[in-house]
């Protein structure tokens, strides 16, 4: 008898996800939308156990082998940055290599504006941006930074509407 295959780019999409949620703060919230249009992980940041309202948005990306050098090579579609470009949330992207153990990560603000003219484009993460180490709590900070400065030009647009 036959049955289904699982292919390795399904199980490595698997290990990455398992990855970089062993590695979030115990008291912060993950799920995968139903949809995955770019967003492979919604992120519910808390502070201890109280909400805050804050989210990180994350794309996974995944490899069994290391990239040679100081970083992690990433082809990301150009249609991909632009969405999680345009979210109001602050986004991540995160690459895991099996064969390390590893996963990397960079925040999108610090991923240079790809050529429209392209599919696809090459990003580089630090190797020095290893998510066993990652530093949440600064993570955290730049996230709710960001959060209320958008919250707050758009209450002085709704106050303007006024």
């Amino acid at each position: 008898m036959k049955f289904p295959i699982r292919s390795e780019s399904h199980q490595l999409e698997e290990l990455s996800e398992r990855f970089f949620l062993d590695h979030l703060p115990n008291n912060w919230a993950a799920e995968k939308p139903a949809n995955d249009y770019g967003v492979d992980l919604r992120v519910d940041l808390f502070e201890g156990r109280h909400a805050t309202g804050l989210e990180l948005l994350v794309q996974l990306k995944a490899s069994k082998k290391s990239t040679a050098g100081e970083s992690e090579v990433v082809r990301l579609k150009v249609a991909t940055y632009n969405l999680l470009w345009k979210k109001l949330q602050v986004d991540m992207l995160v690459k895991f290599v099996e064969s390390e153990k590893e996963a990397y990560w960079l925040l999108f603000k610090d991923i240079p504006n790809p050529p429209q003219d392209q599919e696809s484009f090459t990003v580089h993460i630090p190797k020095a941006n290893r998510l066993s180490s990652a530093p949440w709590q600064k993570v955290q900070q730049y996230v709710r930074s960001v959060t209320d400065r958008k919250l707050a030009a758009m209450r002085v647009r709704e106050i303007e509407k006024q």
